[in-house]
């Protein structure tokens, strides 16, 4: 389900629409690890086997598969779809297994250093907020200046975002304002 290049607003997709359908799919992706770490305190409780590191894995896993199963699909995740971007290659086409799969290694990647820093910062102070702080602004600013707003799992991952069009009004909708 690929929207047509016609219908394709030129304009990039600027941080803010890309942070909206993140924030859309952190809380639906919370929702499957809530399931997911249920299932594993149910584990604990019927056997006594605990191991962090497994549900730690087992959460990456669940994520890869979510993005994974919406960009290959549809190019969208359910997030994507409320903000109308979607996800495709350099060349307008829709996004393959590796792709998927290196877009969502890089994005997790980028989340954790920024995890990294926030506990450097809490346990060493001022110059490791200072230092992650110019981390985090030089890739939003290397994403500033690229033409189509790329960040740098885009780049890596050879895809990007672009604007589709939006659902069409109700008719309903439409006779009222007519």
């Amino acid at each position: 389900m690929t929207t047509p290049s016609s219908e394709i607003d030129p304009r990039p997709v600027g941080l803010l629409r890309r942070l909206g359908a993140v924030v859309y799919d952190a809380l639906l992706l919370l929702a499957i690890w809530m399931i997911l770490g249920l299932a594993f305190v149910l584990l604990n409780a019927a056997t006594g086997f605990h191991s962090t590191r497994l549900n730690f894995v087992a959460n990456l896993v669940a994520g890869w598969a979510f993005f994974y199963w919406f960009w290959t699909r549809t190019g969208q995740t359910l997030g994507m779809q409320s903000w109308n971007i979607q996800l495709r290659t350099q060349h307008g086409q829709p996004v393959g297994a590796w792709p998927a799969t290196l877009r969502y290694l890089v994005a997790v990647a980028q989340w954790l250093f920024l995890l990294l820093g926030i506990w450097l910062a809490r346990e060493y102070g001022n110059l490791a907020i200072i230092l992650v702080t110019a981390v985090v602004l030089f890739g939003l600013g290397l994403s500033a200046i690229h033409d189509r707003r790329w960040m740098l799992h885009d780049w890596l991952s050879g895809t990007e975002l672009v604007r589709i069009p939006g659902l069409a009004r109700p008719r309903w909708r439409q006779k009222s304002e007519g």
